[in-house]
């Protein structure tokens, strides 16, 4: 908050000053008047100079104000985080738009909202699948998922380059904490962090074989295994014997992902009230929709309350993991990093839940990057990516990346010697109607696996993604599908189906698959990754 500092006797500058003098002293009476007048024009003073944050409920920022972050040479901003810790906070199924520091005009996230305003803001962030396992993938690898190619239960193949190989060169010790099943050692990745914790090293519940309802078939509040505090609790243990140490840590919280299992506390919040944004609308081609996509979902207000409560969970284990970080004597000392894997889909076009779709409700997400003592502030508008964190981590921390890392460092757009590093989004999804993205800061195509299909869109006109102009816009399609097609030359496992119906893609490298149970099958058809 400003503050307004004057000398005794006085009102700052700029908004009048009084002092009495010492030969013509005021009665009582006038004294009180005056002071009366003294406290009304320094309010009023107050209110004109209060920074714009504040206009919001817990410092919320609106994301069309763009504050740029103050400028800091590349060399200046590497020498802030010199023998830092790194902490990658991962809020599962948390789409953008539902964050308060995004925009959204629920109190639904106030703790991140607070963090924003004391860390870099990246308003146009989007993930590369909305899935988590190709995503999460993706964010520990630096590569695209048909790079990575570590689809379902496939593994990573050994040797790829990774965050937690990267950091180890450098002398960190690392922890993965994770809620979710599919972002797991068991599931092919995070092996090599020295210590890991998931459901499996501590006991889970046993889930019911059929997904259970929204809302319902999990246990409430830390009894539940998606409870943040649980999990952080188990960061607590490792953080107490390791903050003598510098370290890397990955912290994967389960809320909002379904089955919503908030404590009822948090779901009576938003309970009864009509969602501030929800719309739902139609799938974009007639005939493709799949036949189970609409299966047992709430009421639309009462399906985003319970998700805004969920997310509001979230938001109070990310309190919480500040707060060991702070209580550690860590907090100041660590490049924190808060972002999401997916977004959720409400029906906005046809699709629900998430492993469905490219559109933005279902890959923008949040990134906030907070430097050690919260030293760089501001908001980022230029597009980024999520392969994008691994290689500006490295480049913050001077630790080799090779160069078969597909992402982009961040630091030259955040020390301002760029106003974009990248100029297209890809992203991709393996649901029921596999597409493929290609996005711009203007224009977004989806090309759907075929060849045959596809979709424009104008987003500076039409930011909901409704109207398909790719009629009207016949030369930015084809320049686009110019764009795809040069992409994927670059990936490993080439999606040319995207792109020609007449194309057969080879078939995939040998690569090691993970062997699950019956059990993890239900469990992840209990997640909805499996149908």
């Amino acid at each position: 908050m400003l503050r307004l500092e004057a000398e005794p006797g006085t009102v700052a500058p700029g908004i009048g000053c009084f002092k009495a003098p010492a030969a013509n002293r005021t009665s009582p009476r006038s004294f009180c008047r005056l002071a009366l007048l003294f406290t009304a024009v320094l309010l009023v003073g107050c209110a004109r100079l209060r920074p714009t944050q504040e206009a919001a409920p817990e410092s919320r920022l609106s994301p069309t104000a763009t504050a740029r972050p103050a400028v800091h040479t590349q060399d200046e901003l590497r020498a802030m985080v010199a023998g830092a810790n790194v902490v990658i906070c991962v809020i599962d199924a948390a789409r953008a738009d539902h964050i308060g520091c995004y925009g959204y005009p629920r109190l639904t996230t106030p703790s991140i909202d607070r963090l924003s305003a004391e860390a870099l803001t990246f308003e146009n962030h989007f993930c590369q699948a909305p899935m988590t396992k190709l995503s999460t993938t993706s964010l520990l690898t630096g590569l695209y998922p048909d790079t990575h190619t570590a689809y379902e239960y496939r593994k990573l193949r050994p040797g790829t380059f990774t965050l937690a190989t990267a950091l180890r060169s450098a002398g960190l010790r690392s922890a993965f904490v994770s809620a979710n099943l599919n972002a797991s050692p068991r599931m092919g990745i995070g092996g090599d962090f020295e210590f890991t914790a998931t459901m499996w090293e501590f006991g889970r519940e046993r889930v019911n074989p059929e997904q259970p309802a929204l809302g319902t078939g999990a246990p409430e509040g830390k009894k539940s295994r998606y409870c943040p505090s649980r999990w952080l609790d188990t960061f607590s243990r490792w953080l107490a014997d390791n903050r003598d140490s510098r370290f890397c840590a990955y912290v994967h919280l389960m809320p909002p992902h379904k089955p919503y299992a908030a404590p009822k506390k948090l779901k009576r919040i938003f309970a009864g009230e009509n969602p501030p944004t929800a719309w739902q609308g139609d799938f974009p081609f007639p005939g493709l929709e799949p036949e189970a996509e609409h299966a047992d979902t709430l009421p639309l207000g009462e399906w985003v309350n319970l998700y805004d409560a969920n997310l509001r969970w979230a938001d109070e284990g990310v309190a919480q993991l500040v707060r060991l970080l702070s209580r550690s004597g860590v907090l100041d000392n660590t490049l924190l990093i808060v972002t999401s894997d997916h977004g959720e889909a409400f029906g906005e076009h046809g699709y629900i839940d998430h492993n469905r779709g490219v559109y933005d409700e279902l890959l923008h997400i949040p990134l906030l990057l907070r430097f050690p003592g919260g030293a760089v502030v501001g908001r980022v508008p230029a597009l980024t990516q999520t392969v994008d964190i691994l290689p500006t981590i490295c480049d913050l921390l001077e630790v080799p990346c090779p160069d078969t890392v597909q992402g982009r460092s961040l630091l030259p757009l955040i020390a301002g010697d760029t106003d974009s590093v990248n100029d297209y989004v890809f992203a991709r999804c393996c649901g029921e109607t596999p597409s493929y993205l290609v996005r711009t800061s203007d224009h977004a195509l989806m090309l759907y696996q075929g060849g045959r299909l596809r979709c424009l869109f104008d987003l500076k006109r039409d930011p909901r993604q409704l109207a398909n102009v790719i009629d009207e816009k016949p030369q930015e399609a084809e320049r686009l599908v110019g764009v795809f097609r040069g992409f994927l030359h670059t990936q490993t496992r080439k999606p040319v189906r995207f792109l020609d119906p007449s194309a057969k893609e080879p078939p995939p490298e040998q690569q090691a698959v993970v062997q699950i149970s019956e059990d993890t099958r239900r469990e992840l058809r209990a997640l909805g990754y499996l149908q």
